[in-house]
């Protein structure tokens, strides 16, 4: 059915007029400069064709998006639970087969092998993912995209990171094609983002530095030249994927610095850089199996017209950048898991033979059953995270999405280090298939922010939500001279909690299979335990809890293992009451996730619990106090004697 295009995607229609105007007079120069005249009427023709079966193809997708919710996980601390998110999300059935039947097409695609011998991004290679609609995956039917949702690109983009290049793949899908496609202007899509959709060029993100910890300490600036018609850029940015053969970079530089007192500002705008740009120096970074440069810029010239977005109003462009890329590391560790187990799992049984069943063997199995339910619990958390996204309107995922990358990328490594300790010796050849896989799961962790970082953001984010809530609360319970019968009260309310025996009065079993019933208490005891924890941590710190890091990890990690509990839970009941094959299977997984979650909340929520005394925490302190003041491991040999 053919709809009437939108104001965002007129710049097509733009396109088609122009070239008519251009083929039919060739005295308008103005137009010809900006779109070349095709001199082959046949090459012409095709491309007419190709854009008019783009417009009569389109199919008018309804979206309706339920109001905005209270964030989920951010309200676990305060000790309330969102029965909906217990409600595993779905497509409606004709999307669902739709979905599947072009991710198939996509899938096969990989598989080809004029594309598995690619070793980089090529025009050609391109050009293909281009034609199978595999580059823009949520921009616009007009523009020639597939206008999906957040649920539909990650299906996609599991498929394609079957593909070696997965990491290219995704930074030119996730980074320059989505910043694009939602933040860029007419001019802009019309001169960059339909060649990027159909495979002329490729994009590059510059977006890390080598000093930078946060947004104020960027130092890449670019500054408006006297006659205010272009900016002018300098700075380096690191580990850029995609830097070498990109014809195209996307920067985020500093371009106005606010001072007041002690406090400082830092005001982002975002730029698009043609790569034969002046004053552009590429250094490339020895890293294997992925393409990563360092760029430096050095009084590169911006014309005004390539600011993305508002001048000096970029960190919302960057955020919503950034959350789109730690959702996409999901889809990636979710292929990579699964290949590792598949190919285990073939090495295992060749190795078996009628005297040594290698797979019936209960050290084979214990591993082999570990790596099902951590690939069954990144699934879970990375298809319910982006459900609430496409179900809820403006809904705040920024925990949701720091928990699948930090968690997917953490369960990979895992499942990468377990088949390194099965397979033994045979991993020390450099041809072995788990090489290349392990260096992917070891990227996944540390490229563009490392897990342990991300964790203490989440805890943080957490903490602040739920301080806004209770710091009345708090600053009675931390004055206990100025309220002593509240105090009194206090303690006898929560003798329960200090006990390690909560209360579990949220009835989430009422909204699961019945028989969750057990898995379902634990749930319950994740996120009363996690409230206990955070008041904890907030009457014992204060303000000061951002500097202690240790109890924040901690703290991370109950958060974590409470969402994915909540996930695995609500997947497995939706599967199991609709008759999804193997769903026993999965309500098995589910519980046996939800009795780890609980083991490793209980200890983690102990010892938050009992501080200073019941951790080593102030040993490590010291320790590391000591041999950053020796510069070195400073103990004398076992064997030293001094007598």
């Amino acid at each position: 059915m053919f709809i009437r295009p939108s104001l965002s995607n007129n710049f097509l229609l733009k396109r088609i007029i122009w070239s008519d105007l251009i083929s039919s007079s060739g005295t308008s120069q103005k137009f010809s400069q900006q779109v070349p005249a095709v001199k082959n009427s046949e090459e012409y023709y095709e491309k007419q064709l190709k854009e008019f079966q783009t417009l009569t193809n389109v199919t008018k997708k309804v979206r309706t998006k339920k109001p905005q919710k209270p964030p989920f996980v951010k309200n676990f601390l305060l000790g309330k639970f969102d029965t909906d998110l217990l409600t595993y999300p779905e497509l409606n059935k004709s999307d669902t087969k739709n979905l599947e039947d072009t991710a198939k097409l996509v899938q096969n695609l990989m598989k080809q092998n004029h594309m598995v011998d690619c070793s980089s991004m090529t025009k050609q290679f391109r050009q293909n993912l281009s034609d199978f609609k595999a580059i823009g995956l949520q921009a616009a039917q007009l523009m020639n995209g597939m206008e999906c949702n957040i649920t539909e690109s990650s299906v996609f983009l599991e498929k394609l990171s079957e593909h070696k290049l997965r990491n290219s793949i995704v930074n030119n899908e996730q980074l320059g094609v989505y910043l694009l496609n939602k933040f860029g202007n007419d001019e802009l899509k019309l001169k960059y983002l339909t060649k990027l959709m159909n495979g002329e060029i490729l994009s590059a993100a510059c977006i890390s530095e080598t000093t930078a910890t946060d947004l104020n300490s960027l130092q890449t600036n670019a500054k408006l030249s006297p006659d205010g018609k272009q900016w002018i850029l300098n700075g380096e940015k690191t580990c850029v994927v995609n830097g070498k053969l990109a014809d195209i970079y996307i920067v985020f530089a500093v371009t106005k610095i606010i001072k007041k007192d002690l406090l400082t500002e830092t005001k982002l705008t975002s730029f698009i850089i043609d790569k034969d740009s002046p004053g552009i120096v590429i250094k490339e970074i020895d890293c294997k199996g992925i393409e990563i440069v360092n760029i430096t810029f050095n009084d590169t010239p911006i014309p005004t017209s390539n600011v993305i977005g508002e001048v000096n109003k970029a960190q919302n462009l960057l955020q919503s950048l950034i959350t789109e890329l730690r959702l996409s590391i999901g889809p990636m560790c979710v292929t990579v898991s699964k290949q590792i187990l598949n190919n285990l799992i073939t090495e295992i049984r060749n190795k078996s033979d009628d005297k040594n069943l290698l797979h019936e063997t209960d050290g084979i199995r214990e591993k082999i059953g570990e790596m099902i339910v951590s690939i069954y619990a990144m699934e879970s958390i990375l298809y319910l995270t982006t459900g609430l996204i496409d179900n809820y309107e403006n809904q705040d995922i920024e925990v949701e999405a720091s928990i699948v990358k930090a968690f997917c990328s953490d369960q990979t490594m895992k499942l990468a280090t377990k088949a390194l300790n099965l397979l033994g010796a045979n991993f020390v050849r450099d041809s072995h298939w788990l090489h290349p896989l392990f260096e992917e799961a070891l990227r996944f962790k540390s490229l563009n922010e490392p897990d342990d970082g991300l964790k203490i953001i989440l805890a943080l984010l957490c903490l602040q939500h739920a301080g806004k809530s209770t710091h009345e609360l708090i600053e009675k319970i931390r004055n206990p001279v100025s309220h002593i019968s509240f105090g009194f009260r206090r303690m006898w309310r929560n003798r329960r909690n200090n006990e390690d025996n909560p209360k579990l009065d949220l009835e989430l079993g009422d909204y699961l299979h019945p028989s969750l019933e057990n898995p379902s208490k634990q749930l319950e005891y994740c996120v009363k335990r996690l409230e206990f924890a955070s008041e904890v941590l907030l009457v014992r710190y204060g303000g000061d809890i951002v500097n202690y890091h240790m109890e924040l990890r901690r703290l991370a990690n109950v958060i974590v293992d409470t969402y994915v509990t909540a996930a695995c839970l609500g997947r497995a009941s939706r599967s199991y009451c609709i008759g999804v094959q193997h769903g026993d299977v999965e309500m098995l997984m589910a519980s046996t996730y939800a009795n780890s979650a609980a083991e490793r909340v209980k200890y983690n929520v102990l010892k938050i619990y009992g501080g200073y005394y019941n951790t080593n925490d102030e040993n490590h302190r010291f320790l590391a106090k000591k041999i950053f003041k020796f510069k070195e491991y400073f103990p004398k040999h076992p064997l030293t004697r001094n007598f």
